[in-house]
């Protein structure tokens, strides 16, 4: 969760009369933006990346990050809120389901490259 704060240097977010200011990255080389809806009930992802790192904001809902370190074969899962980011490095396989209809913005320090993603079905 990013911290809630007009006060520091980095990443931070706040919500005034105005509306909501969300600084997600700080420092850190762009080089790959996007950004995604998913609706209640639908799934994105299913995949990993040889090079590409990620990171993912929450801006809107909330969405279950089902995520596989194919190094150690960690398993985790995560509910992440509005005001969440997750940084996910490489060979880390990846499925966000929509528990409301939420609004992601997704940036890396590499170019995406289509050829990089790499689909496994797994049992979520």
């Amino acid at each position: 969760m990013l911290p809630e704060t007009k006060e520091i240097d980095g990443v931070k977010r706040w919500e005034e009369e105005r509306g909501e200011f969300a600084q997600i990255c700080y420092g850190e080389e762009a080089r790959h933006i996007a950004f995604f809806t998913l609706k209640e009930g639908f799934s994105r992802g299913g995949h990993f990346h040889e090079k590409k790192e990620e990171v993912f904001y929450v801006v809107a809902g909330r969405i279950r990050a089902v995520l596989l370190d194919l190094d150690t074969g960690e398993r985790e899962e995560r509910l992440l809120p509005k005001g969440s980011r997750l940084r996910l490095k490489q060979r880390c396989w990846h499925i966000f389901y929509g528990i409301d209809d939420a609004s992601v913005v997704e940036y890396s320090p590499q170019v995406y490259d289509k050829t990089d993603a790499r689909t496994i079905e797994m049992d979520q």
